[in-house]
């Protein structure tokens, strides 16, 4: 009998290993730290779903509380950027304005967060952190669009959140406002930002001449907003590298 507990103990550790463990490639460092983060994420999805089929809601509100409470938001991370929340036409986003820079009017960058349009947040962890990043290094005004995120709302809910942000943050009143330079405005997103950017950058073609410049990565697109003439083979998908800082050809 004094094996028992033993036993249970050994098993426990193993099945506990067993269930941690991921091969992961040689090169990576760190690697338990990965596996352990991994673990988290699969226990959290398990526990939401099991939730779920006892009817204690939708798995995916539940799993998106604790990546969220996963998520570090550091809001002394470059305090330059001057941020503010503000809504756009019922549509709530966050603005970062670049306090230095050469003066004159500055570019404008609208960006749509990834998460399966069901998770993600335009105020947390990498979203709000690549905003200040592009709004410090671009001396830009970028825009991060909270939009409405699946259970709470069904398509299109979300890609008409993000096309009404876009439509009044390129009016002329509010290009003004932040002091943007017109025709240096683009509209990026990553994963599924990026499909909602390029369905974004094709509905509002009717307004502006638009250059769609595609990363080689494919999974940021930038799309430029002009009113210049371009050439026809410009004003398709640009599969080559693409550098933001630049302020010649078709960056911004």
């Amino acid at each position: 009998m004094r094996r028992f507990p033993l036993i249970i103990t050994l098993l426990l550790t193993v099945s506990l290993a067993y269930y941690i463990y991921t091969p992961l490639p040689d090169a990576l460092q760190e690697q338990w730290k990965l596996m352990l983060l991994d673990a988290s994420f699969r226990t959290i999805t398990y526990t939401a779903a099991l939730m779920q089929w006892f009817g204690f809601g939708h798995y995916i509100p539940s799993t998106r509380k604790y990546v969220e409470a996963l998520e570090i938001t550091d809001p002394e991370f470059l305090p330059g950027v001057i941020v503010s929340d503000e809504t756009f036409s019922g549509v709530p986003v966050r603005v970062y304005e670049a306090s230095g820079g050469e003066g004159g009017l500055k570019r404008g960058l609208l960006y749509f967060h990834g998460g399966g349009w069901a998770y993600g947040s335009a105020k947390k962890g990498a979203s709000d952190k690549i905003s200040r990043i592009w709004s410090d290094e671009l001396n830009a005004v970028v825009v991060s669009v909270e939009y409405r995120l699946y259970p709470e709302v069904q398509f299109p809910v979300p890609y008409l959140d993000c096309l009404t942000a876009a439509k009044y943050f390129l009016s002329a009143e509010v290009l003004s406002k932040y002091f943007i330079d017109p025709e240096r405005v683009a509209v990026s997103g990553d994963s599924a930002g990026g499909n909602l950017a390029a369905a974004v950058a094709q509905e509002v073609h009717t307004l502006h001449s638009i250059v769609t410049i595609l990363s080689p990565s494919t999974k940021l697109i930038c799309s430029v907003f002009t009113d210049l003439p371009r050439p026809q083979h410009e004003s398709k998908v640009r599969r080559s590298g693409f550098d933001l800082s630049s302020s010649s050809g078709p960056g911004l």
